[in-house]
Order: C-alpha cells, then structure tokens, then sequence
C-alpha cells in the first residue's frame, strides 16, 4: 500500500431536511477584505528593503531588514535555516529588542506543526560566500543548500532564491522578485482614532473593520504580510486545498481574467453547498503550493501560517501594464497575503512531485496509518433515529448482502446536544447496541464538535467554566456564540492544558456509554458559529496567551483533531490506532486522522470536482480523504 495514494472514504449522508444552500452575501471577498484589497494594490517594485549586518547565528544566516526609505516602526529580523534534503526555511519577524518604540506583542508562531525531530535535520551552516551574481550592481550572500542547489540572498533589491548548479544556475523558485514584499507593524492603538478612522467593507482606514452587523476592534493595528513567490519553468502549479476547482489552477489575476476576480481564499469556513469551480475558501486550509514543469520537474513552497491567506496565480503578461520586467526567465508568479502572523516559509527542490510531497512530510508528519475498517463502506445520515432504527438498517445490509463496515449517528443522538452523552428514551442501551454491531465486526463513530452547550448541569461545560478553559470575547469573558445545542462557548484548543483535559474524557469511564468499537467524528470545527461574522468566531476573540483568533484561525480545527485523535491514544493505553475524521484541516492533520470535502449536493458537478479536490489532498500529505454524498428533499 503506497503511503501517500489517496483513499477514498465514502459517507452517505441522507437527510430528508430542507436546507439552504450557499448564500454568497454572508462572506467576503477580497474587495470588502482591507488587508487583501491594500495588497492588491501594490505595485511590482514597491518594496524598500535590504538586508544588513548578515552574519552566521546558530546556525542560521542572520540579517536585519531595513528599509531604504520609509521610517519603520522596528527593524525585521530574518534567519535562513538549511535542512537535509534540500529544504530551506525562512523566517522574518519584527525585532522584539527594539527599545523604541517596543513591540506591543509578539506576533504568533505556529506551534506544535513542525515536527520536532525535524529540527535534527538541520545542517549549520559554517560559512557564507558573497558573489556578485550575472552582472548586478549589488552582492549577494550564498549559502550552500545540497548537491545541486544553492540559496542566494540578493541584497539591493532583496530576493530570495533557490538556484539549480546543474541547469547552469537558473533559478528554481524565488521570493520577492517582483519586489511585493510588504510587512506591516503591530501598533498600539490612539483613544482618538476609536471612532474616527474605521474600515467598513474594505476601506482603506487603519483600525476598526466591519463587515454586516459585525465589529472587529483590532486593537493592534493592520499587521498583515505580502509577497510574491515565483516558480521558474513551470507549466502549472497546483495545491492551496480547500477548494472546489481543478488540479492546475487557473490564474486570478492577468490579461484575459475578469477584473474583479477573486484571489484563492485559505480561511476555514462553514460553507454549506459550496460554489463549484470557485476559488472561495472552504472547511480547510494548507498553504502548500507546487510547480509542475516539464519532464515531471517540480518544487514547493510551504507557508506556515494560520492567519487569513489570499493567494493570486498571475497569468502570463501581468505586470505589463506597470511596465516593469524584473524577471527574465519563464516563470509561473504568485502573490500570497495573510492576515497577520510571521514569515515561516519552507522551500522545497525537488526535483520530482513525489520528493517534494516527501520534503513537505518531513515537516509536517507522514500520514498517520489507518485501521482497515476504516477503509472501508461507511453508513451515515443525518439522523437515525433510536436504536431500534440503527437495527434495522444494519440488518437491511445483510438482507440485501452489502457489505459495511461503520455505522454513524450524528448528534441528535445526544442527550439535548451535549456531547459524551446519549438520549436516555431513543438511546437508552448503548453499549448492547454497540456491542451487536461489534459481533459482527462493524463499529459505530459519533459525532463529537467544539461548541459545548452552556448548561450549568452538564459537567463538560461546568469544569470548562471553572477552569478558564473556554475561547474568550474581546472584553475577557467567555464566548458566547450560537450553534447546534443554541448558547454555547468554544474550547480553546491552543492550550496543549486543555487538549489534554479533552482527551481523558473520551476514556470509557468520562464517555459513558462508549466502547472499544465507538470512534469519533469531528465536525464544525472551522469552528463553525452561526451567529459569528462569516459564520464563525470573531477575530478579535482571545486565546491562550492573549493570543487573536485572527492569529490562529485555521488551526483551531486541527487542535481540536489532534486532541480527540490523542484522547482515543489515551483511551487504548497506545494499543489502538485511533479513527478520527475532522471536517476542518491545516498542515499536520494527516498525522491524526482523516478528512472530507464537506458538505456537497449530490449533483454531477460536485461529484466530478471532487475527483481534483481529493487529488490535491494527497499532494497536500493528505492521503486519506474523501466526499460526502448529500441528497437532500
């Protein structure tokens, strides 16, 4: 079994609810964004900054980025890491040791992503070389990547790239050719520019957004970062899941697209019967792009990032109408903006899909291996309606000989839609239930999601409550948003603390009711809030740490994978191999289970999107994925 074909997990989900589809009006776009419209409207050349005082430290090259002619509020610090396999990384962060005036904050980095033993793979660099490469004014600064490649840091005008030795020094993938590179600073906001400057559906003001009915107060300021990535002899690029379109994306931006196109949006999303062939963000987000050039060539560029993301594929002749060629060699550009965040951006050669698909891996984790019968025929609707209903479906399989191997009970199953919890009239012996499944070796998944129901008598809600361990509003009290139990608070899954206090309670003695062939479905954990803007979580919610939700946002699914994935490990004392299935996703969810497309109509052009949707899954590590049917009445 190859470790990275993609699996087909099939779910039947039936319902005879009527529901409404896709209502385009509740999300935004790039225009009604501020961070994404400021970004669009830069210029090729616009950057002013170069690299100084470029040294070795830790291992690392080292530089301060300063810019040639705009004061800026504190200099950036950069550092390129080496890696085997040719994996290079960078990182740009503001320089915290700057007196004046000091950052307000630090900016959020990523945790618990990057695998740990990744970092023994690095290689410390001893020595730099500086060259003055084909003719230009200014040095460059190179350092060795592996046989073959080298990374220059070009000087004035700043650039990054990976050059290939063996094709006569041509560049592989580069950042900041075009000079797009845009950085803004955490600020401290002025009392008087409480009311005075706002953004309303992208205006171009600097503190308060709003978007219908809902305010971001965004205490610190615009912090958003832009650059371009440039892939060199590419025929195509492809990646960036979540979205309903094909394989090779189809530029955004260029001649011969429509002027108001939109960027491809990561920006994890409750998005019921999503538009097909579109380029809106869906229920999860990898940040992962590859080149696919002639005679199976390929690199990769990984951003690590959970902020907000807009990523434009350029079409050839973009940048004629500013009248600025800066790149001579044939190249595929792109231009990626997040919300807020670092630069921790991951380079990969190659030279095949497969090595980079393997360098990508190394990062993040290999995907985890699943048990067999999760492989296999899931049955699942929304919802069966007491154990009576949940007989005799399974015996209507062996009436008519069909073979399968899981049977699923959504949340109606519960007791008032509190999790870990079963309707004691409809679902009174749950464990007998589960038991003549298992005799005929077929297991049962529940549905277990991150809004908890505030229900001082039930006990989940009670400790989170006592504890502190719930997601809070801008103002420092629990958040409180609306979803399927109706008043309900998000666990902050950031707080390896409180992953750890979820996961003891999938043990069989906090589940009542569960067995060792009971395994768990997570869903909604975008999160998913259905009175929240976009519906889900405000961005100025707070987290562990004080950190924004803006911050984190697409990762707070992959916490709440991770932490139920490693609650059945507890559950199984390590002898289990748990099945988890997330909705939401985020680079390193493969390690912790599987996903899906989500919520789909069961119409032709759905079905045949979700072939390129699965595909780029797997290229994303992914490789155990799959579609919903929904037929709906």
């Amino acid at each position: 079994m190859k470790p990275l074909a993609p699996f087909i997990l099939s779910l039947l989900f039936l319902t005879s609810q009527t529901v409404l589809s896709f209502k385009r009006e509740e999300f935004r776009n790039c225009h009604q964004t501020p961070f994404c419209k400021r970004a669009r409207s830069r210029y090729p050349g616009a950057c002013t900054l170069t690299p100084h005082s470029i040294s070795i430290s830790n291992g690392d090259l080292t530089a301060t980025l300063l810019s040639k002619t705009d004061e800026q509020i504190r200099p950036l610090i950069l550092s390129l890491s080496v890696y085997q396999d040719g994996i290079l990384r960078l990182k740009i962060d503001e320089d915290y040791n700057h007196p004046d005036p000091p950052a307000p904050k630090r900016r959020f980095q990523v945790p618990d992503v990057v695998l740990p033993e990744f970092e023994s793979n690095k290689l410390w660099l001893q020595r730099l070389s500086t060259e003055t490469v084909d003719g230009e004014s200014s040095p460059s600064t190179v350092v060795y990547l592996s046989d073959g490649y080298d990374a220059v840091l070009r000087h004035d005008p700043f650039e990054i790239y990976i050059r290939d030795k063996k094709s006569g020094n041509q560049k592989l993938i580069s950042l900041n050719s075009h000079q797009l590179f845009d950085f803004e600073q955490l600020r401290v906001k002025q009392e008087k520019q409480d009311s005075d400057n706002n953004e309303d559906s992208g205006s171009d003001d600097n503190w308060e957004e709003r978007f219908r009915s809902h305010t971001d107060t965004r205490p610190y300021g615009p912090q958003s970062i832009s650059f371009d990535v440039s892939f060199y002899n590419a025929e195509f690029v492809s990646g960036i899941p979540e979205h309903a379109t094909s394989l090779a994306l189809k530029p955004t931006r260029g001649p011969g697209v429509e002027k108001d196109s939109e960027p491809y949006r990561l920006f994890n999303l409750d998005v019921f019967e999503y538009l097909n062939e579109s380029p809106f963000g869906l229920y999860g987000s990898i940040p992962l792009m590859i080149s696919h050039g002639k005679e199976g060539r390929s690199a990769g560029f990984f951003w690590l990032n959970a902020a907000e993301m807009q990523i434009d594929v350029l079409g050839d002749g973009w940048d004629a109408e500013y009248g600025i060629e800066l790149v001579k060699q044939k190249s595929i550009d792109t231009f990626w903006m997040s919300e807020a965040g670092i630069v921790d951006a991951f380079f990969f050669v190659g030279p095949g899909p497969k090595d980079v698909v393997k360098q990508y891996t190394s990062v993040t984790g290999r995907p985890s291996m699943p048990q067999l019968f999760s492989i296999a025929y899931h049955q699942c609707r929304w919802n069966y309606r007491d154990e009576e209903d949940v007989e005799n479906v399974d015996a209507k399989f062996d009436e008519h000989d069909i073979p399968y191997d899981v049977l699923w009970l959504d949340i109606e199953h519960t007791d008032g839609k509190r999790y870990f919890t079963w309707d004691p009239v409809l679902f009174p012996n749950p464990e007998e239930m589960q038991k003549k499944l298992a005799a005929k070796g077929r297991h049962m998944v529940t549905i277990v999601d991150p809004h908890i129901k505030r229900d001082d008598s039930f006990r989940v809600h009670k400790e989170a409550t006592e504890k502190g361990y719930y997601v809070r509003d801008a103002s420092g009290k629990d958040f409180d948003g609306w979803c399927w139990p109706g008043s309900s608070s998000y666990l902050d899954m950031v707080n390896p603390e409180i992953r750890s206090w979820w996961g003891d309670k999938f043990s069989y003695e906090n589940y009542v009711g569960s067995t060792p062939s009971l395994y768990i479905w997570n869903d909604m954990n975008e999160p998913s809030v259905f009175n929240g803007p976009e519906v889900s979580m405000p961005r100025d919610a707070l987290h562990h740490g004080d950190i924004e939700h803006r911050e984190l946002h697409n990762a707070y699914g992959y916490y709440f994978h991770m932490a139920t994935s490693n609650g059945l490990l507890k559950r199984g004392v390590g002898n289990d191999r748990p099945f988890v299935l997330s909705r939401a996703f985020f680079p390193g969810s493969q390690r912790y289970g599987s996903v899906w497309t989500g919520d789909n109509t069961a119409d032709w052009d759905h079905l045949r999107v979700s072939v390129p949707m699965i595909l780029t899954l797997g290229l994303s590590g992914i490789s155990f994925s799959g579609k919903c049917n929904s037929f709906f009445s």
